[in-house]
């Protein structure tokens, strides 16, 4: 019997048992038992739990979330066919519903599959190698397991900033946990500051608003798409977000056509022969890059120079939008460009770029071997471009946009900025504070060495040598099949991370794209043979 043990039970974890349990036959699946720690239902988690308001939506297209399996075939546009409506499904659909897909087929795996798979609705506290094992501990003791998987994605008991003030709420208590006591502590007509202006702050506004009975409609004969909010009165009287460069996220890029795709695929020929060279320098990573948008560019009608593109990467704002012009406007014209009713933007173009090319990013960067300079210039570079290319869907954007618009949002620069980039800045003292500030990816709380452990967990590991994290790096190092790599350098066989824990050696964790990383499949091909050869030993 081999006993694994799967430290966190989101999304992860459920595509790697899913996967185990199609690869082994009938009587290897017997051989093996799982018990998944998680005080949240697992293949759901924390982050796509059940119980989080309807208006909490997927950024991403729907198309993209596949849990299929030999158990269950649908995917998720699949599953919830039967349930939709007459009307064109909505691709970005309730969060919710994707963590009730998840739920299920996590059920059928407990229920019908080869694997024996139980819960424990406990958070691991710490892992310690015990001879040819690990013991794993928690509140009610500890256990022996001959496998250890890290996949934690946001963090198992949720995340609170430990440098906020105490009386600053955390974002996921109003939106995904939906705490009785958080909400009560922001009343309707209350001043809200958000601290942060990225998805997680989008969460809370529209929980605030659109959660507590607010309504939007069309704005007639407007071609771009534009909303009208309609107050509840049950909703906050202003709420500011506050982020360090005070600029709102581009909105997701539209569907772009076949000749355009076809632009993309020269490139992405060219980061495939780059990553396949013997000298893979990023400075010509970033050649390729910076050549296929101003093909883009010129292709789509956008005035631009390779000057001009690198400088909106570098600064993360485009000559288009000075620094004087305030952020919601910026919007308002990223959706018209979305549209086609004015000039495309460098941001557009970058965004197009970016996200397009993101796959092959992602395979070309992994375990890359940064010179501490490339890791500064890429972290720079893609969180300005992460901002342009992967923003709100549209129908987001455009809620936003009309919160603004009733006079009840708006977005300023932090107070370390000399000025604001919207209205300015709020000096009331019964502001009710939030802080939406996504916990960092990785386990760390900044880059090595000078970040902390996110938890005891990986304080003990760290201490124990049994991991390593790289300079300038947050998140684990591991080889191509999941296992860790320890202090020295060397596989540290049996404990293995996937997902969110080793952001940074490898890219674009925070997804549901089932198929951008291939490290899962591979630990699910270590464990079939661990399981083939202990087969044999037994009949032999």
């Amino acid at each position: 019997m081999i006993r694994i043990a799967m430290v966190g039970g989101g999304p992860k974890c459920l595509f790697a048992l899913l996967e185990l349990n199609d690869v082994l036959s009938d009587n290897e699946g017997q051989t093996v038992q799982v018990d998944v720690y998680d005080p949240y239902p697992p293949g759901a988690g924390r982050v796509w739990n059940t119980t989080q308001p309807k208006e909490l939506r997927l950024n991403v297209n729907s198309r993209i979330i596949d849990a299929s399996s030999s158990l269950c075939e649908k995917t998720f546009d699949q599953y919830r066919q039967p349930h939709a409506s007459d009307k064109i499904q909505d691709v970005f659909a309730p969060r919710a519903e994707v963590g009730a897909y998840l739920s299920e087929q996590f059920e059928l795996l407990t229920k019908h599959g080869e694997l024996s798979v139980s819960h424990r609705p406990l958070v691991v506290q710490r892992v310690q190698r015990q001879g040819e094992q690990w013991a794993v501990s928690t509140t009610s003791g500890a256990e022996l397991y001959d496998e250890v998987v890290l996949a934690t994605g946001h963090g198992l008991a949720g995340y609170k900033n430990e440098e906020q003030p105490v009386s600053t709420i955390p974002a996921a208590a109003l939106s995904v946990e939906q705490a009785p006591e958080a909400i009560a502590q922001v009343p309707a007509g209350s001043t809200v500051k958000i601290r942060g202006a990225a998805l997680t702050a989008y969460d809370v506004v529209m929980v605030l608003t659109e959660g507590r009975g607010g309504r939007w409609e069309p704005v007639a004969d407007d071609a771009g798409g534009a909303l009208r909010y309609l107050p509840s009165g049950n909703e906050p009287a202003l709420i500011t977000m506050v982020s360090r460069k005070g600029i709102a996220m581009t909105p997701k890029p539209r569907d772009i056509g076949e000749d355009l795709h076809s632009v993309l695929g020269i490139y992405q020929t060219q980061l495939r022969a780059w990553a396949g060279s013997s000298t893979p320098y990023t400075r010509k990573m970033w050649s390729i890059l910076l050549d296929c948008a101003k093909h883009i560019a010129d292709f789509s009608g956008v005035p631009a120079t390779k000057e001009s593109l690198w400088d909106t990467v570098c600064t993360g704002r485009s000559a288009q939008f000075s620094e004087h012009e305030r952020p919601f406007e910026q919007l308002r014209y990223s959706l018209e460009a979305n549209r086609g009713l004015v000039s495309g933007t460098h941001e557009w173009v970058w965004a197009v770029t970016w996200s397009k090319l993101y796959s092959e990013l992602v395979r070309a960067l992994s375990r890359y071997n940064w010179s501490h300079t490339e890791r500064g210039e890429f972290n720079l570079a893609a969180s300005n471009l992460e901002r342009m290319a992967f923003g709100p869907p549209e129908p987001t954007a455009q809620k936003l946009l009309a919160l603004h618009d009733a006079g009840i949002l708006r977005l300023q620069q932090s107070v370390a900025s000399t000025a604001s980039t919207d209205q300015g800045e709020d000096q009331r003292t019964d502001t009710v504070e939030i802080d939406s500030v996504t916990a960092a990816p990785g386990v760390l709380t900044a880059a090595a060495p000078h970040g902390k452990p996110a938890n005891s967990l990986i304080d003990g590991l760290l201490a124990a040598g049994e991991i390593m994290i790289r300079s300038g790096e947050r998140g684990l190092l591991t080889d191509t099949d999941g296992t860790c790599i320890d202090s020295q350098g060397q596989r540290n066989e049996s404990l293995s991370a996937l997902g969110r824990p080793t952001e940074d050696p490898t890219l674009g964790h925070d997804t549901l794209n089932r198929t951008l990383h291939t490290e899962y499949r591979e630990w699910v091909k270590r464990i079939a043979t661990q399981v083939t050869v202990q087969s044999q030993k037994v009949a032999y």
